[in-house]
Order: C-alpha cells, then sequence, then structure tokens
C-alpha cells in the first residue's frame, strides 16, 4: 500500500511535480450563462426607470454616472429555476467533496433537495448595473446565503486603460479573504471578466470593483439567494 499523500485541494504544480496547496478560502463557483438569457436580461434592464426602479440607494456601489435598477417581481420569479440549476450544481460539488452534513451547516440550509425544515432557497433580489467611467464598488458584503454576479457587457478597452500603480486592477471584481498576516497568505482574488461569465460566492464574502478609466458602459446583473 502506498503511504503518498493525495489531496484534491486547489493546488499549483511545479515542473519537477511539487505541489502548492490551497487548502483554505470560501469557494467560488465559475460558468457561463446562455447568451440568450443575457439578452432577456439586458431587454428587461432596459425597461427598468430611474422614477420607478432606482436601486442605488440599497447598494455599497458610487454609480454616479451610471446606475443600478431593482428587477421587477415577476421577472425574478420567471428567471429563477434557469440560475437554481447552477446553484444546485455548486452545492452537489461541494456536497461531494465536503459530505452534506458540513456543506450544510456552511450555508445553512439541508443541500439535499435545497431545503431545510423551515424553508428553501430562493432567489430573492436581482438587479442591473450599469458601470460609467469613474463608477466603483467599494469593499461590501451582500446578504443572503449566496450572491452572484453575471457579465452581460464587458468592453475589452476597460482593461488597457490602467492608472500608474502597483495594482492595475480597471475593470476587474476583486474577492477578499482573510488577513494580511504573513508576504506569502494572499487575501486578494481579482478576476477580468468576460461577456457571458457567471459567478456565485458567499454572500458575506468580502468583494469590490474598481473603476474604470475608458468611456465605456460596463453591464453587469447581480443578486442574492436567500433561504427562506
Amino acid at each position: 500500500m502506498s503511504n503518498r499523500f493525495v489531496t484534491t485541494v486547489p493546488k499549483l504544480v511545479t515542473e519537477q511535480g511539487d505541489n502548492i496547496l490551497y487548502p483554505f478560502s470560501p469557494p467560488i463557483f465559475q460558468s457561463e450563462v446562455d447568451p440568450n438569457f443575457i439578452k432577456d436580461l439586458l431587454d428587461e434592464g432596459s425597461k427598468l426607470t430611474v422614477e420607478k426602479d432606482d436601486w442605488r440607494e440599497k447598494l455599497a456601489g458610487n454609480m454616479k454616472y451610471g446606475g443600478s435598477y431593482i428587477y421587477k417581481d415577476d421577472f425574478i420569479l420567471k428567471t429563477e429555476p434557469y440560475l437554481l440549476t447552477y446553484i444546485e450544481r455548486f452545492l452537489d460539488k461541494l456536497t461531494e467533496q465536503f459530505g452534506p452534513k458540513k456543506v450544510g451547516r456552511l450555508m445553512d440550509i439541508q443541500v439535499d433537495r435545497r431545503q431545510r425544515r423551515d424553508g428553501t432557497m430562493r432567489l430573492d433580489t436581482m438587479w442591473i448595473n450599469y458601470q460609467h467611467k469613474h463608477d466603483f464598488n467599494p469593499p461590501h458584503t451582500h446578504r443572503g446565503t449566496l450572491s452572484f454576479v453575471i457579465y452581460c457587457k464587458v468592453p475589452k478597452t476597460i482593461f488597457e486603460e490602467q492608472a500608474v500603480s502597483n495594482s492595475q486592477d480597471a475593470g476587474k471584481i476583486i474577492f477578499q479573504y482573510g488577513e494580511q498576516s504573513h508576504p506569502l497568505v494572499g487575501t486578494l482574488f481579482p478576476v477580468e471578466p468576460y461577456e457571458g461569465l457567471f459567478l456565485v460566492f458567499p454572500a458575506n464574502m468580502n468583494h469590490l470593483v474598481p473603476s474604470f478609466w475608458t468611456d465605456d458602459e460596463r453591464i453587469t446583473v447581480a443578486g442574492n439567494f436567500v433561504v427562506a
């Protein structure tokens, strides 16, 4: 019998076959949504107005030049089944890795059928963000159990013009976790998004979106799943 240590945690592998393990951090689910679904999100978003649907006061984002608008309840209910298929795939894989009891405690739900004694997982809120030049999201968390972001429009030009800085992250989303207690402890995870990208993450996980410097528009849809 081999005594070799084997693990499925995320890792980097050196040319010599050494493993650099990353066993700690909250999971982030990465996938892609159907272009037709994005079209529906954009079409429905174009019907929302500042007078009736302005959502900026409810959000941490500083959308001075763009805007954030909450979707109508009937559209949220319409999109919920499609988005739940991704949530189920995310939780199924976590269950396979860690077991139902541990994942159930972490997510505060019973993973089997996405239910617990007093409720089920549902899409609680969903809004669309139109980010323009100089708009930004400071570090913040969301309410609920899981949060998500869908990238509907991402001009490549927003990544090409960067500030003179040692942190050139214009147009990205940056996840934050943990304390910078040692030079080898990474607490930031920047992601350069693209159209169709779908990310799901724990709602209480810190994240931020820096401003960009070009005359473009970056459109995302975000939302929260709760157990109710």
